[in-house]
């Protein structure tokens, strides 16, 4: 493995610095409208329903990486709260669809609020060229990591 340049990670660490001491102050700008009764995992089962509209419980397993049954632990918590409603499949009865309920749409509402302020708020002080040269930047960071996750190396 070849050396990492030391001038890199000092870079990287200060802007890995920068982006969570901006992410605490967003999150303390909106902390109203933060739903603070629902844990990281109902969030990530909550954005992955709120993403493809209805999924099934092996569905949300298969991308949360866990179990069919922690799903449907997940679900049941969530489904007391009204932010998840579940039905059966009409097509296939041994299946079950689960959505968004109530408290669930309205999550997403407050979370296109809060974004649609810090948009308004702090990007729109960026020019457009720098916003999209940030954007580009993520997208292939992303590209990198996902590759790098999946097995694949850059040699092949």
């Amino acid at each position: 493995m070849e050396k990492v340049n030391p001038e890199l990670i000092r870079v990287v660490k200060e802007m890995n610095e920068a982006d969570y001491a901006m992410n605490i102050m967003l999150v303390q700008a909106h902390e109203s409208l933060f739903d603070s009764e629902i844990t990281t995992k109902q969030t990530i089962l909550l954005e992955f329903v709120h993403k493809h509209e209805r999924l099934t419980v092996s569905e949300i397993a298969e991308r949360m990486k866990v179990s069919s049954s922690a799903v449907s632990q997940i679900i049941s918590k969530l489904e007391k709260a009204k932010y998840v409603s579940r039905e059966i499949n009409p097509h296939n009865r041994r299946e079950i669809f689960v959505r968004l309920d109530k408290r669930g749409i309205e999550h997403f509402v407050k979370e296109e609020q809060m974004e649609r302020s810090i948009i308004e708020r702090f990007y729109s002080q960026l020019d457009f060229e720098e916003v999209v040269a940030l954007k580009n930047t993520i997208l292939k960071l992303k590209g990198i990591v996902e590759k790098e996750l999946n097995g694949v190396s850059e040699e092949e």
